[in-house]
């Protein structure tokens, strides 16, 4: 979850998108571009190169998806930052996972040290990662996602399974038979983290039978942690404004930790994290939430066992030069936006560029031969192709 700031605030008066995509193209950048406004911030997400989706947030914290071929730089004031980061880091952003009742566990996700990076489930057997987590006594989780939605988390005591929880809500059995349901070794990744024995305690009571909502209007943080103190409470208190969420965790009445999301990604930063601690509890529109936990005293192991379906054959793979060809021939024809295009044709077909197979080269030729308004384009698109891979086309 290490960040890499490429560039940082630049004027965007000055920007040369189309230089940028190619940058990112490239060098199969992961990570995003931030373009911030005086009433908004925007994102552009990739992933291995690839424009995945277009994010804004309003000065409010409310957000906006849109897909990566709508994002533009807007003719106003306003500066943008290039930053490269892992897999999980922009998972995590796009599910925006904040609310204890609601998310439970998965609010965690990425927090803590990671143990293991991001790896494809292709390239190691999950079964020997949970026997890996056993082996090292870890204190923490694993969790298992693709490049763009979480599947679910196995929390670990002293390497023991202690709780399950998928993205859809369920825990325990039910929890693994979902995340079963969408495992898959082309496109689930998986990464571990240790966490502090004092978060460990809330991350495996995380079930939505051990978390009750306080329904009073809280006027602000100090009011919300003096009855916590109060009833000696085990409890999380949630303040949020402006898309900053703060969770002060509480051990009988006790405060233990404290973790920060900005925007959906979390401030590791201490400086950064303190200044925007002060001002979401400062802010006037600020809300605060109250949510006990019936914490575990002893947490039980639980079985997990995942099974993979075996995956089909894989068919010879195009050429890249052939690929590059067709992208940058179609890219000449309809002109730069024909770089979201291909982007939005490869996203939403699941397909990998470095990687396509020449039935999978095939459908996204019949596709962009559809984008190209004229006639001429197309025939002349078509005649490029074949005669740089007659076997294919």
């Amino acid at each position: 979850m290490q960040k890499k700031v490429l560039f940082r605030d630049i004027d965007i008066n000055v920007l040369n998108l189309g230089n940028i995509l190619e940058e990112v193209r490239r060098k199969e950048l992961t990570g995003f571009l931030k373009v911030v406004y005086w009433d908004s911030d925007e994102y552009l997400l990739f992933y291995n190169g690839t424009a995945r989706r277009a994010v804004t947030i309003s000065s409010d914290g409310r957000r906006m998806i849109l897909s990566p071929e709508n994002f533009r730089v807007k003719e106003k004031d306003g500066t943008a930052s290039l930053v490269e980061t892992t897999v999980d880091d922009i998972v995590a952003f796009q599910e925006y996972r904040h609310d204890p009742l609601k998310d439970g566990a998965l609010v965690f996700f990425p927090y803590g040290t990671v143990t293991q990076e991001p790896v494809s489930l292709g390239f190691l057997d999950i079964q020997k990662v949970l026997t890996l987590a056993e082996k090292s006594h870890i204190d923490g989780y694993v969790t298992l996602y693709t490049d763009s939605n979480l599947i679910g988390m196995i929390v670990f005591a002293g390497g023991k399974p202690v709780m399950v929880a998928s993205a859809k809500g369920s825990t325990g059995e039910d929890a693994v038979n979902d995340i079963n349901a969408h495992l898959d070794t082309s496109t689930t990744y998986t990464s571990m983290y240790a966490v502090e024995p004092e978060v460990l305690s809330f991350l495996y009571s995380f079930e939505p039978q051990r978390i009750n909502k306080d329904e009073s209007l809280f006027e602000n943080y100090h009011v919300a942690r003096e009855r916590v103190e109060k009833e000696k409470a085990n409890a999380i208190i949630l303040t949020e404004s402006e898309g900053i969420y703060r969770y002060d965790l509480f051990f009988r009445g006790q405060s233990v930790d404290r973790f920060l999301k900005e925007k959906g990604f979390f401030v590791e930063d201490e400086e950064l994290k303190e200044k925007l601690s002060q001002k979401v509890e400062n802010l006037p529109e600020s809300r605060v939430r109250l949510f006990y936990i019936e914490l575990k005293e002893k947490p039980s192991e639980v079985e997990v066992r995942f099974s993979i379906p075996q995956q089909p054959a894989v068919e010879e793979e195009v050429p890249g030069d052939v690929v590059s060809l067709a992208k940058s021939e179609f890219v000449r024809l309809v002109g730069p936006v024909g770089r979201l295009i291909w982007d939005k044709i490869i996203r939403e077909g699941g397909f990998k560029e470095s990687s396509l197979s020449k039935a999978q080269f095939r459908d996204i030729i019949d596709k962009l031969i559809k984008e190209i308004p004229e006639e001429e384009g197309r025939q002349a698109f078509i005649e490029k192709i074949r005669s740089s891979s007659p076997d294919i086309i």
